[in-house]
């Protein structure tokens, strides 16, 4: 009995040239090959996608195994080149009994797909969400992979962009630290919010444009003092089965992004071409860590050089989570007046302000107001020109609708609570001792 379950189960898992597969119609079989070719994902009938691969192994090169899969989601279809494992997929004849395909449909089949670098392991960069068992498979990859080197290989020549040189709708490559997992089991999807210690570019903001939507807005305090104090935390929605394997506080290789700029944030988009490899030990994670602690002691010594007197230094606006005064270097995103303007006459603004950190409200009232606008306050028409100064609209931008760019300012801004038993969740904040330069100026 027991050497019956032990043949039942090496006949389970025992993987299967192609060329013997093309003979075993209608049976479940385990097929390990390289893509030859990919296809773009189409919607069947049913409202599944279909992605149609061709693959080869020693046995059987081109035109390769046709191998249709099938998914209800077309972010799970495979989504890259490189060797794939197929677990009980489906061989299956079609015209008239004269050719043969493979049917890998999720729930019964799965796969993954894998790369490596030279003399390395291999990465899995996509598997279905029940794939299990590639361990039992390492000695027949390695084999395949001294066949087809070229094919089993992550292109080492890729360049990696910081996220200081991302550009609007262009594809990059990027090298970061994951400082954030969010998984949402219903839809299968995770947000990760990731990091590389430089800061974005700013990002242009839309005429229509009435409010700023932080990567951070959604975080708790105590998670955004858990983040680094230095560069842009970019958020990115994908597909669970891309981060198989990773974890917060892991570098990863994120392939094939694409960056887009939404309500005056940079928002990170998967493409059908993005993949994730873990990145421990490139030598670009070190040279990142060096840049970061380097650039962090030089933010201490200008602390200790300062003594006591901490106002002297400009600070992030992600840093402004404690009771006091600060100096920061930001830019207005958007402007909405108070209803208290009209009923008892007071001036009161909420600025919508950004740095590369943060997005946060601030409040500009009374006499904070007064001094911040000058002379400009009692002359309708010169207001008028300091607020789209200040707003970055111009005269071009004003006509076409089209985008615009707010100059950076210097302001000091208070943080304060209005329930002492309550500090964080009743947390405001306000400018004050701050004069408006004129901006066409500078």
């Amino acid at each position: 009995m027991e050497r019956r379950k032990k043949r039942e189960s090496e006949f389970k898992f025992k993987l299967v040239k192609l060329k013997d597969a093309i003979n075993l119609i209608d049976q479940q079989v385990n097929l390990l090959g390289i893509v030859l070719d990919r296809k773009e994902p189409k919607l069947c009938r049913n409202n599944d996608w279909i992605c149609t691969l061709s693959i080869i192994d020693g046995s059987y090169e081109r035109p390769g195994l046709t191998v249709n899969v099938f998914s209800n989601k077309r972010e799970e279809l495979p989504n890259h080149d490189g060797m794939i494992l197929f677990i009980n997929i489906k061989m299956k004849s079609y015209g008239g009994g004269n050719r043969v395909n493979a049917a890998c449909n999720k729930g019964v089949s799965s796969f993954a797909l894998f790369k490596r670098r030279t003399d390395e392991a291999f990465i899995c960069y996509q598997r279905t969400s029940n794939f299990r068992c590639e361990e039992r498979y390492k000695s027949s990859m390695e084999e395949l992979a001294k066949l087809f080197p070229t094919s089993c290989s992550l292109d080492q020549n890729l360049e990696f962009s910081f996220l200081r040189e991302i550009k609007e709708g262009k594809p990059f490559n990027l090298l970061c630290k994951i400082l954030l997992h969010v998984v949402n089991e219903e839809e299968d999807m995770s947000t990760i919010f990731v990091w590389d210690g430089t800061d974005a570019p700013p990002a242009s903001i839309g005429f229509k444009d009435t409010s700023a939507v932080t990567n951070l807005s959604l975080l708790s305090r105590d998670t955004l003092r858990s983040f680094p104090t230095v560069g842009t935390i970019l958020r990115l929605s994908l597909s669970n089965h891309l981060l198989y394997g990773v974890k917060p506080g892991d570098w990863v290789k994120l392939y094939q992004l694409l960056c887009v700029v939404d309500k005056g944030s940079w928002v990170a988009s998967v493409t059908d071409s993005t993949t994730v490899t873990l990145a421990h030990d490139d030598h670009l994670v070190e040279k990142i860590m060096r840049l970061v602690t380097s650039f962090r002691f030089m933010i201490r010594e200008s602390h200790q050089s300062l003594g006591t007197f901490r106002f002297g230094v400009f600070h992030l606006l992600r840093d402004l989570q404690v009771t006091y005064k600060y100096r920061c270097i930001v830019r207005v995103v958007s402007a909405f007046r108070s209803q208290e303007e009209d009923e008892n006459r007071h001036y009161r603004v909420l600025l919508t302000l950004e740095d590369p950190t943060a997005t946060l409200e601030a409040f500009l009232c009374d006499k904070d107001a007064e001094y911040f606008w000058g002379l400009g306050l009692q002359n309708t028409e010169m207001l008028r020109k300091q607020w789209n100064q200040l707003l970055g609209i111009t005269r071009e931008s004003s006509v076409s609708l089209g985008i615009r760019n707010p100059p950076w300012i210097e302001c000091c801004i208070f943080s304060y609570y209005t329930n002492k038993a309550d500090p964080w969740n009743t947390r405001l904040y306000k400018i004050f001792g701050t004069r408006l330069l004129d901006l066409e100026a500078v």
